[in-house]
């Protein structure tokens, strides 16, 4: 037995036989109270019944797992995590000084969604992880991690998620993505995000950069054209139902946030729609002010609609009234009910009475009037409003979320059309968003989401003149733009969408795209290009925050087993994937983190490497039969890395004994199956939401559990 699993029984015995005695005293207690609730070549029961937790005795499951009873043990290296129900007292004393951080919880069985109702509602990915996996102490570990406030603590919580996820592997990650961006040297001022794409009348190009037709109409490629090669189609043109990459690609460019990031800034949020914005010493209520003057251009009928408050509340309570997988941001960390818009003098009489925090550019301000917040933030132009923002519980990473593109503002007056007076006055203008329900349905067939669906409006630097489905996107520079400029440095967008990897770098080398979704084995193909003085940039300098994996259907035989999700990830030939494939822009990762963030960690996981022998061995020990189950692996049509990638594991698991077929989806439909829980294993990239570790262990573990309490002890 490995000495080190062996210490941790012996300590996990003698810890859990004082429970009897009560609780260990010292340390630090919180109580939180449960919340309301890639395509591109880069991108029931309260637990399942594979990881319900039925021993009495410890159990080793790693070296840095252990098990007893409904309780789980993780050692970080550096803390121990203890998380199990309340009232099983899971309190430790090591005596090795490590810190322990003890985890209980009471399980709200009424609010906790079943799985399979989360699967017929296409929530995957959304209000539960994509592979509908659900484990108790794992999900109370995720809460516990968003209500902490300690970044120390919430490290070592995130470390104990990433040796879960390793361990519980309901995804397999096959490694995390180097950047990779072709494009020709004539286009200018290029910069990278890790959350949001960079906006195109930011860019430029030399103004003797060549021009050519571009094929679709009478568009050509020029200098204030930048024409861009790529795959797919954006989930949805409305922001409310876009939760993939392209379509928050065109939403950065159509349409405005309450804040946003300025280029490569990542450290702090800047002015968008909000001019300036302060919080209550708990952090429970965010107040907004909102910008004059700014219209959402409607190019359909040639119209403009003035955005104040009542818009942004509209927004957010329409986010969540929709209930598509991205509204778990909105439904998790907010309260869009009790949520609503202020007028300017309402929130100075606020004011008089209950003074607010304003933090920016490093400097904390007690503000006491709405002139004070605004010279605070150096604010001195027209103004539409106040939003206020409750949130259930205060979390650290809001104003991120409020950057991220599906939470752009769209004017309630076009959505709502002759119903918007009436609308109005029903929510007493924005102070009860709840009235709303009688004008905007649930689900894809609400009318407000087919009409932004078809034909979308917003606030931003261009607008979406033209499309055609599968073919093109043409957006064009949005004259009502609140911050305008004669000389963008685009006036035109082209997407020229193409699934063929060769006709896109026929594309790109003929000077018809300006950059292009080139895949790693197609590299070659671009390099050395030139075209008279320019030549074609390949760039693969930066490790990036994205990984890219494959996803069990957890709900599913005989991927419900967690030993047979661990013997086919050692199924997998992950050095001739990113060797291969990704053409060594694919480091090895193991679990739902990427380097460097909070969490990350390789002490006590399982480094699964490609191990046939291994994968048989843990196929027997499961108790199956492989030769009775078969396996459909799909990935995104025109994605030819990721079609190899599945071909490669077709033809490794069929040699354990499975039927095993490849299949591919148009990336709309293969986004409603995989949400549906309508596969049986996929693979996709994640690119984050938004810039905080939550942003990871969340999405790739949480279960949907439901809590009316989580508490929080640390001593040592």
């Amino acid at each position: 037995m490995n000495r080190a699993l062996l210490t941790l029984l012996l300590v996990g015995i003698l810890v859990f036989g004082t429970f009897a005695s009560g609780c260990i005293g010292g340390g630090t207690q919180t109580q939180t109270q449960s919340p309301t609730q890639t395509q591109t070549q880069t991108q029931t029961q309260t637990q399942t019944q594979t990881q319900t937790q039925t021993q009495t005795q410890p159990t080793g499951v790693t070296k840095a797992i252990l098990e007893l009873g409904k309780v789980t043990v993780i050692d970080t290296g550096t803390a121990i995590v203890v998380v199990g129900p309340k009232g099983s007292k899971p309190s430790v004393s090591i005596p090795s000084g490590k810190k322990v951080i003890t985890v209980t919880y009471v399980v709200d069985e009424e609010k906790t969604v079943p799985v399979k109702k989360l699967m017929e509602e296409g929530q995957g990915f959304g209000a539960i992880n994509p592979a509908f996996f659900r484990n108790t102490n794992v999900d109370a570990l995720v809460i516990a991690a968003r209500r902490e406030t300690n970044p120390e603590i919430r490290t070592e919580l995130f470390k104990a998620l990433y040796i879960l996820g390793n361990y519980y592997v309901p995804e397999v990650i096959l490694g995390q993505n180097r950047q990779l961006r072709v494009y020709w040297d004539w286009v200018k001022g290029r910069y990278y995000h890790p959350t949001l794409p960079e906006r195109y009348d930011l860019l430029w190009e030399d103004k003797n950069a060549p021009v050519v037709d571009t094929g679709i109409g009478e568009y050509k490629n020029d200098p204030e054209t930048y024409v861009i090669a790529t795959i797919g189609w954006p989930e949805s043109f409305d922001p409310a139902w876009t939760y993939e990459t392209f379509g928050w690609e065109i939403w950065h460019e159509i349409g405005d946030t309450l804040v946003t990031y300025w280029k490569e800034e990542t450290e702090e949020v800047t002015p968008d729609l909000a001019v300036a914005w302060a919080h209550n010493k708990e952090g429970t209520e965010w107040y907004f002010v909102i910008r004059g003057g700014v219209k959402a251009y409607d190019p359909w009928n040639d119209k403009t609609y003035p955005i104040d408050a009542t818009d942004v509340v509209f927004t957010f309570w329409r986010v969540a009234r929709l209930g598509h997988s991205v509204s778990w941001m909105v439904t998790t960390f907010m309260n869009v009910s009790a949520s609503q818009a202020l007028t300017e003098e309402e929130f100075n009489e606020y004011l008089k009475s209950h003074p607010l925090i304003a933090e920016y550019h490093g400097k904390t301000k007690e503000v006491k009037s709405l002139q004070e917040l605004l010279d605070f933030f150096g604010y001195k132009g027209e103004t539409a409003g106040v939003f206020k923002l409750v949130l259930p519980h205060p979390y650290a990473a809001v104003l991120n979320i409020l950057a991220d593109p599906f939470l752009s503002v769209v004017p309630m007056e076009y959505l709502l059309g002759d119903k918007y007076e009436e609308a109005l006055k029903a929510s007493n203008y924005g102070k009860n968003p709840d009235a709303w329900e009688a004008y905007v349905q649930k689900g894809a067939n609400d009318p407000t989401h087919q009409l932004m669906h078809k034909k979308p409006v917003g606030t931003g630097p261009f607008y979406v003149k033209d499309y055609q489905e599968n073919s093109y996107i043409v957006l064009e520079y949005n004259p009502y733009y609140w911050n305008a400029t004669k000389n963008p440095g685009h006036k035109r967008v082209i997407y020229i969408i193409n699934n063929d990897a060769v006709a896109r770098v026929q594309l790109l080398t003929t000077g018809t795209a300006d950059v292009a979704a080139i895949p790693t084995d197609k590299i070659e193909d671009v390099k050395g290009v030139t075209m008279g003085n320019y030549k074609i940039v390949v760039q693969t300098d930066l490790l990036l925050p994205i990984l890219t994996f494959i996803v069990f259907n957890t709900q599913k035989e005989p991927f419900d087993n967690v030993k047979v999700r661990q013997a086919l990830a050692y199924a997998i030939p992950y050095d001739q994937i990113a060797k291969v494939v990704y053409n060594g822009l694919l480091e090895r990762n193991w679990g739902p983190i990427p380097k460097p963030w909070p969490g990350y960690t390789e002490y006590g996981i399982i480094k699964y490497t490609y191990n046939i022998a291994k994968a048989k061995q843990m196929l027997d020990e499961a108790g199956i039969d492989p030769t009775k189950y078969s396996i459909k692996l799909i990935y995104n049509a025109g994605n030819t890395q990721r079609e190899k990638v599945m071909t490669l594991i077709q033809n490794i698991w069929s040699q354990l004994g499975f039927q095993v077929t490849v299949e591919s989806y148009e990336w709309p439909v293969y986004l409603g199956k995989t949400e549906k829980g309508d596969f049986d294993v996929y693979i996709v990239g994640w690119v984050p939401d938004y810039l905080d570790s939550d942003n990871w262990v969340g999405p790739f573990l949480y279960g949907a559990t439901e809590f009316k309490e989580v508490n929080i002890n640390v001593s040592g």
